[in-house]
């Protein structure tokens, strides 16, 4: 690992210049205040987490992979019916994203950024997102006293695990290994008018017009903060107070995940998204074989 020395100052302003242009809607507050407050919670502390982690020479995937942990134990803490285990789980789920945003940071400091550790970061923020639903689940099947609700738990992790979508990217990407699927592949591309048509499928994406929807459902109750910060406030008010809405809250993420795994189903065989998204692929691999040269 290389040894960096760097003060707190110098990656707070690394984090700070990095992220106003990677993300510059952080910097809007008028648009996007809530936002705008909790990236700057999440860069300050961060800086603080990064010179630490470099003090102690940690490497950028494992605190990915502590970021993980962190879905599944918040998870497991909201589904324990006892005050300081929800407590716990809300602090947790509060305070994950400072991990999120520190081992990109860490990464780029030791030069260790990696493919791997960008599949480790989606993969975090999908047990992340895991953990909040399914606790959530529990804590409003506890709560509630109503056994629906546990027959409706395993709907989360089914509809996320059966999705057409990841399952045939999945499949494409052992087929594209093949040299003689490439081949193939290319020759039947290259021999119809599809080379033609593929920008526009590139510029309009694979789904088409049903992207717009797609989009839409997904940022409905989706992982990021201002969601799951909501949804930590409802269950605290819900600690000190008569008021109850979770239920609903667990519900509509319910339908949500059944809309997107249909939908998913239908779009990947009616309107041939995969055929798309490999003609997709092919049309890059050959433009970028011509830039080459």
């Amino acid at each position: 690992m290389v040894k960096i020395i760097k003060t707190i100052s110098e990656l707070r302003k690394e984090q700070y210049e990095y992220n106003s242009e990677v993300v510059p809607y952080i910097n809007h507050w008028k648009q996007n205040p809530y936002t705008f407050l909790k990236a700057r919670f999440y860069m300050e502390v961060s800086a603080i987490l990064v010179w630490f982690l470099l003090k102690a020479k940690i490497k950028p995937n494992t605190v990915t992979i502590f970021y993980g942990l962190a879905g599944i134990i918040g998870g497991a803490l909201l589904s324990i019916p006892y005050k300081w285990t929800i407590l716990a789980a809300l602090f947790i789920f509060f305070t994950k994203g400072i991990l999120d945003w520190s081992d990109g940071h860490l990464a780029r400091a030791t030069r260790q950024t990696s493919l791997m550790g960008h599949i480790l970061d989606v993969y975090g923020a999908l047990l992340n997102d895991l953990g909040l639903q399914i606790g959530l689940g529990f804590y409003v099947a506890l709560k509630t006293d109503c056994v629906l609700f546990y027959y409706l738990i395993p709907l989360i992790p089914f509809c996320y695990a059966a999705g057409l979508k990841s399952f045939s990217e999945k499949i494409l990407f052992q087929e594209l290994l093949k040299k003689e699927f490439i081949k193939c592949r290319m020759q039947r591309f290259m021999s119809t008018d599809k080379y033609n048509a593929v920008p526009e499928n590139v510029k309009i994406g694979v789904m088409g017009p049903y992207r717009k929807y797609y989009v839409y459902f997904s940022s409905f109750l989706d992982a990021n903060a201002r969601s799951v910060d909501f949804i930590c406030f409802l269950i605290l008010l819900e600690m000190f107070t008569d008021i109850s809405v979770t239920w609903l809250v667990f519900i509509a993420l319910v339908i949500k995940g059944f809309i997107l795994f249909a939908g998913g189903l239908y779009i990947a065989i009616k309107k041939d998204s995969i055929e798309k998204s490999l003609d997709a692929t092919m049309y890059n691999i050959k433009k970028s074989l011509e830039n080459d040269r």
